[in-house]
């Protein structure tokens, strides 16, 4: 995607002229957000054992349905995990936006061990201590693209890709219109109605506004 930069106004050299340049950038706003709300599961334990990213995966088999039509790629966006419903507390990170990357795809890479269906893995960056969250719910709202899932060479440029991604990510989500998406209500209040906290796993798509 094309950022365009202007600046009009007069000065010494620009002898009251205009300017305008394009600038590349490495991450693109959705036409639609994306939101999914699911109970973490334990996935493959590839993320964080082979790569250095752990991930909260969401069910395959939950959310079959609702990847269908989503294309396979990196995307960037916000997520929140909850505190259970019983009352019993969360842990330290929860109920509060975290920043997240979020591979949806196959993980080609791994040869003969890729993924039977398309899947969401989520890596969560939070900028204080979020503790262990797997098995309890969790609202990721999706707003941005960085780039197409693709079967890298080696796992040492898989990483590289990764750590990019979590760099560019990272940067997006300080800029608008992502970082307004985490004062959404999906994100900052309970996420979902009373009848939809009981349902394993729920989605929607939201226009911008």
């Amino acid at each position: 995607p094309i950022e365009f930069v202007e600046n009009i106004g007069a000065g010494e050299e620009q002898d009251g002229g205009y300017f305008a340049c394009a600038v590349k950038t490495p991450h693109k706003a959705l036409s639609e957000i994306l939101k999914f709300r699911g109970t973490v599961a334990t996935g493959y334990g590839r993320g964080g054992k082979k790569l250095g990213f752990p991930t909260a995966n969401l069910p395959s088999s939950l959310f079959a349905e609702a990847l269908a039509d989503v294309r396979t790629g990196v995307y960037f966006g916000w997520a929140v995990i909850e505190s259970p419903q019983d009352g019993s507390g969360g842990g330290a990170g929860y109920d509060i936006p975290h920043k997240a990357v979020v591979n949806v795809g196959y993980s080609p890479t791994f040869e003969g061990k890729e993924n039977g269906e398309k899947i969401i893995e989520a890596h969560l960056m939070p900028e204080s201590e979020l503790t262990d969250f797997y098995g309890q719910k969790m609202r990721l709202l999706l707003g941005g693209f960085l780039r197409p899932e693709r079967k890298f060479p080696s796992f040492p440029d898989l990483i590289a890709a990764i750590n990019n991604d979590v760099v560019c990510a990272k940067q997006a989500l300080d800029l608008e219109p992502f970082v307004g998406l985490k004062t959404e209500e999906f994100v900052a209040g309970s996420g979902a109605d009373s009848e939809e906290n009981e349902e394993e796993a729920s989605w929607d798509t939201q226009e911008w506004h």
